[in-house]
């Protein structure tokens, strides 16, 4: 099971419950309110890997781009 606190405290940024993290592989979006929806994204919006549904999958790669602008640095 994910420990949705430690997700939370390894963010580089929270946006309205997603929790957005540089990972080996690109980006990682992480729902917080479940647990088990994640989404990892390349910077272009990519998908390489998710078990979201296609809506939540559009919000969350919503909330990385606009998380994207404060991540740089």
């Amino acid at each position: 099971m994910v420990d949705v606190r430690k997700t939370a405290e390894d963010a580089d940024v929270i946006i309205r419950g997603y929790a957005v993290q540089r990972c080996d592989e690109g980006i990682r979006v992480s729902n917080l309110n479940n647990e088990k929806s994640v989404a990892v994204l390349k910077a272009d919006g990519t998908l390489i890997e998710t078990n979201m549904d296609d809506i939540e999958l559009a919000i969350a790669r919503k909330h990385m781009f606009n998380a994207l602008k404060y991540m740089e640095g």
